[in-house]
């Protein structure tokens, strides 16, 4: 499972300045399931996808376990502690 952080547009060029003629292509920037975080270069047709599936690190205090965490939450989904999964 792949935990998005962001979508964005890169130039990349040979002669390290930017112009017109450098090329721009989209990069995904995520977390892999280890927590290791990568870019992967995607097309520009699966922007929107990727987009959708963006998520924020939020920090959240267990009232059960009595500690702090920071969880990556997907829109709209409730964040659940790591350690009692309450």
């Amino acid at each position: 499972m792949l935990y998005v952080k962001g979508v964005s547009w890169v130039s990349r060029n040979g002669k390290k300045r930017s112009n017109e003629h450098s090329k721009r292509y989209p990069l995904v920037y995520y977390y892999d399931e280890s927590g290791h975080f990568h870019s992967k270069r995607v097309k520009w047709y699966e922007i929107p996808f990727y987009k959708a599936q963006i998520c924020k690190q939020v920090r959240i205090f267990c009232t059960e376990c009595q500690e702090k965490f920071d969880v990556l939450v997907k829109k709209n989904s409730v964040a659940v502690c790591p350690k009692c999964l309450s």
